[in-house]
């Protein structure tokens, strides 16, 4: 099973502008999908970028998961876990500039990389 990197966000909402900024942050356009669990998606040559609206993480390894609204899982096609992180990363401080968003970034579910509270304060 391969390591992904997951970026989860609060506030999850208004999701038409959660969406945009996604999208922007990427540099891609999300487009809705009809798989069950990713609300929309994009694809970013390399990587994708999925998006789930809500999900039913619990709190684990002393992160709140269960704080943040929404999803985001960056996945490198070629399963590049340097290049996978580099993108997440890049996506991740896009978001985190825009200073509307919560945010953490991490590895696996299972390793804190980066917080980034609203109003663009770096941890």
């Amino acid at each position: 099973m391969s390591a992904y990197h997951y970026i989860f966000v609060r506030p999850g909402f208004p999701r038409d502008r959660l969406v945009r900024d996604i999208s922007e942050a990427c540099g891609a356009e999300l487009m809705s999908t009809e798989d069950e669990f990713i609300d929309c998606a994009a694809s970013l040559g390399h990587a994708a970028v999925e998006v789930e609206f809500t999900h039913e993480y619990e709190d684990d390894h002393g992160m709140t998961f269960e704080r943040y609204d929404s999803l985001l899982t960056v996945r490198d096609f070629g399963a590049d876990p340097k290049r996978q992180e580099a993108t997440a990363r890049q996506i991740f401080e896009n978001l985190s500039a825009l200073g509307r968003y919560d945010l953490i970034l991490v590895r696996d579910l299972q390793e804190l990389l980066a917080t980034s509270e609203a109003g663009g304060d770096d941890a």
